[in-house]
């Protein structure tokens, strides 16, 4: 990628990332059409740990909207049966997009026992060390 600010954020890992561009949101819904698709708003009547991930021959696909206005009433009326929530405050106007991004993911891989990450090392460290 050439943006300078998504590049910061993928650190020395885009080795390992697989990214895709679409000419639009059709292109992108079309060539993933056996997905399962949810939209993350705080607007959801149902919550993100509700839903089954556990099959790992599924595609699940999050669309997530801008932290300061979420995704477009047009899309979340569209999919009203696919929107998902976090739990949170009424205090607050919205989580940060990458913590938002991180707790779905990380609750799909939980379900999916973590896949390939269990096969991750143990690191020793002397702090742990009796």
């Amino acid at each position: 990628t050439d943006d300078k600010m998504l590049k910061r954020a993928g650190l020395d890992y885009w080795d390992h990332v697989k990214l895709k561009y679409y000419d639009s949101i059709e292109e992108f819904f079309e060539v993933n059409a056996g997905g399962e698709f949810y939209f993350i708003t705080k607007f959801g009547r149902h919550l993100y740990s509700d839903v089954d991930y556990q099959d790992t021959d599924k595609d699940y696909f999050f669309i997530f909207g801008k932290e300061t206005t979420g995704l477009p009433d047009a899309v979340l009326e569209a999919h009203e049966d696919t929107c998902l929530r976090i739990p949170m405050t009424d205090h607050i106007r919205s989580l940060n997009l990458s913590n938002t991004a991180a707790i779905l993911i990380y609750e799909c891989l939980r379900q999916q026992q973590f896949g390939a990450l269990d096969q991750m090392p143990h690191y020793d460290r002397k702090i742990f060390k009796d």
